[in-house]
């Protein structure tokens, strides 16, 4: 039977349990589950490996690993720890409230985990080796599987209410995310087309999207219009050629400028120097001398002496 709101955690399976008392230097080697694990510390200390983070966990603390998470276990202090962990498989919404978290057991929820701990010792081997799993006895009582599900369930329901429902997000922060991932869409097809021409339209077309959502989105969220953003990308990527040797003439051909001077003029607006000047110096070359023109344009226009003009 699918969940639903009377039957919102339903365990399916528990294909692995182990309720032992760990010996200082069994460590757990890093892992990946196959499906929701709950971990429980009676006595002692670990440290319990989630992805990338570390967690302390005392006596008391419980902690539930998601499906497709890296695990693992280190034992702290000189006290052995006496742990509680259960591999299982449910369904329902309600299980991604546990989500990142961790409680302390209350005495509500005390009597099904020394139920759960007495139980699994039971019913499943440990391994000869920390990090295997334990192995499930080939005789057990009469519904004793069924039992195990029940008092799991009953426990998560009961963590489950410690946890506040999580919040569907504001429209206007389901606004913002829209328009975030509108303009990253945007940048990433103009990073596609930054050797040629594009217009408002073809943008539009390839993102399903109108004219007025794409640009109130770039002026949103980065204060220009998205064609200004496509332009200073594409200038972006003009520098970046002229830095690796190519000419101004070249780099306006590669890239669909109607000429070389719209393109040096559009270049010198936004650095202030001229794509040669630019190129010479990322190449580390000296600026280019003047010529003789350049000189005559520079010098005074008159030659006259001070004295002849006294004079």
């Amino acid at each position: 039977m699918a969940s639903n709101e009377e039957f919102p955690l339903r365990i399916d399976t528990v294909p692995a349990a182990s309720a032992t008392e760990r010996r200082i230097e069994d460590d757990i080697p890093a892992a990946q589950t196959q499906s929701w694990q709950l971990v429980y510390v009676r006595n002692g200390a670990i440290e319990e490996r989630c992805n990338d983070k570390r967690v302390l966990l005392r006596a008391g603390s419980i902690l539930l690993h998601e499906p497709e998470e890296i695990f693992a276990m280190r034992c702290l202090g000189e006290i052995p720890p006496e742990v509680l962990r259960i591999d299982f498989f449910c369904s329902g919404a309600a299980m991604d409230r546990f989500r990142g978290a961790t409680f302390h057991a209350e005495p509500g929820e005390q009597h099904d985990l020394n139920w759960l701990m007495k139980e699994v010792a039971e019913l499943f081997d440990p391994p000869a080796t920390p990090g295997e799993k334990p192995t499930l006895r080939e005789e057990i009582p009469f519904g004793a599987r069924q039992q195990l599900a029940i008092h799991l369930e009953n426990l998560l329901i009961l963590l489950a209410r410690r946890c506040k429902r999580p919040r569907k997000p504001t429209l206007r922060v389901r606004r913002e995310r829209r328009q975030a991932a509108l303009v990253e869409a945007a940048r990433a097809y103009f990073a596609q087309n930054l050797t040629h021409e594009v217009r408002v339209e073809e943008v539009c077309a390839a993102l399903g999207c109108t004219r007025t959502q794409l640009q109130q989105a770039f002026r949103l969220r980065l204060r220009h219009t998205a064609m200004e953003e496509f332009a200073a990308m594409r200038l972006d990527y003009a520098a970046q050629l002229l830095a690796r040797g190519a000419t101004p003439g070249e780099v306006a051909a590669q890239m669909g400028y109607c000429s070389g001077a719209y393109f040096s003029q559009k270049f010198h607006a936004a650095t202030g120097n001229t794509p040669s000047a630019y190129r010479r110096m990322q190449q580390g070359l000296p600026a280019r001398r003047q010529n003789r023109q350049q000189k005559d344009k520079e010098a005074p226009k008159t030659s006259i002496p001070e004295s002849d003009q006294k004079k």
